[in-house]
């Protein structure tokens, strides 16, 4: 089954805006909607949503994130683990600890990440998923 990690504001505009994403990226979250692929939820993903929304930037928290992973199981969470860690510290090229936390997530599953972010698709860092 295909697998794909999921940048922060990916999964906030799937939930809440889905025709923001990409033409790809709709492709692929259609395909975990349909049970055909899965989509890991880096930790890093669920912190940044926090703290997004105690600065009041969005308007979803960690219960639509509890909610969607719950309503469909092929969002997963995916906890922090030791090689994560070791793609992190690989890494240094990207200053956002957040986006450097993600994409060692999804180097560490050998998957595609799901993301807009120009900064992490012009690294070539790990395959993007969007347009």
């Amino acid at each position: 089954m295909k697998a794909y990690a999921i940048d922060t504001h990916a999964f906030i505009w799937h939930v809440s805006r889905p025709k923001r994403l990409g033409r790809r990226a709709r492709l692929a979250l259609s395909d975990v909607d349909g049970g055909r692929a899965q989509c890991w939820v880096p930790a890093a993903v669920a912190v940044e949503i926090c703290l997004l929304r105690e600065v009041r930037r969005i308007p979803l928290g960690l219960t639509e994130v509890e909610a969607t992973m719950r309503d469909n199981p092929a969002f997963r969470p995916l906890p922090i683990d030791f090689s994560q860690v070791m793609q992190f510290a690989l890494l240094t090229s990207l200053d956002d600890l957040f986006d450097r936390l993600i994409v060692a997530a999804a180097r560490a599953l050998d998957c595609s990440l799901i993301t807009a972010d120009t900064g992490i698709s012009e690294s070539e860092l790990v395959d993007v998923i969007w347009d």
